[in-house]
């Protein structure tokens, strides 16, 4: 094996962000009496992206993005949007109770554990993370968890990628790969901190940022394995 450490990704990556975005919202939407169609859904997903996009480029912070998010759905719904801060708190709590996996992942961190020292790497809000932590069969498997809101960096900075590798004890960052889905955070992340990545294109996008890309888990955990 050419890696011992082993930094991953959560959302997007180890569990299936889009189910459990899409079943909290539709749930918090319910509480509320708002719209919970498809259309409502999509326009939530592209509003929450671009968001997350703005803080990966410091443009905003998390305490804004939890809260505009809302406030732009709202608007979209011409709905009040002071009921937005109570919303995105009905939507939290929601969303903390799903961690749905997306294939392949309880057999990569099966394989991993125990060969390779893992650290969960998520710009993920804290107590949402922790909730879906606490629900997952692979936490047990980890021997760190960064979350960004807790160390006071967020993917793109190397900061999160030093503080996992610290955390594992590795002081040969050529013995560390990152794992994730998102250009803009983990490759990112992992190359402005140089150390290795393997890029997760689930929609068979190529691009040259990585140092290996996967279409699916059962890739990355045999390019792992090797």
């Amino acid at each position: 094996m050419r890696y011992h450490y082993l930094l991953v990704d959560n959302d997007g990556t180890l569990m299936d962000f889009d189910a459990a975005e899409h079943a909290a919202l539709k749930e918090a939407m319910h509480q509320f009496h708002l719209p919970e169609d498809d259309e409502t859904a999509a326009a939530y997903a592209e509003m929450n992206h671009a968001q997350w996009l703005a803080l990966e480029q410091g443009k905003t912070d998390r305490e804004t993005l939890r809260v505009a998010r809302f406030q732009q759905l709202l608007a979209y719904l011409h709905r009040d949007t002071g009921m937005a801060e109570e919303l995105s708190q009905c939507y939290e709590e929601r969303l903390g109770t799903h961690a749905e996996l997306l294939p392949g992942a309880m057999a990569l961190m099966q394989a991993t554990a125990g060969k390779m020292k893992i650290a969960l790497v998520s710009n993920g809000i804290s107590a949402i993370q922790r909730n879906r932590l606490a629900r997952c069969p692979y936490t047990p498997l980890l021997d760190a968890v960064i979350i960004s809101e807790e160390v006071g960096h967020t993917k793109p900075d190397p900061g999160m990628v030093y503080t996992a590798l610290e955390a594992l004890h590795c002081t040969d960052p050529s013995q560390a790969v990152l794992l994730g889905d998102s250009l803009s955070a983990d490759i990112a992340a992992a190359r402005n901190a140089g150390i290795d990545s393997i890029w997760l294109a689930v929609n068979g996008a190529e691009s040259p940022l990585p140092t290996y890309t996967v279409h699916n888990l059962k890739e990355a955990q045999a390019l792992l394995m090797a």
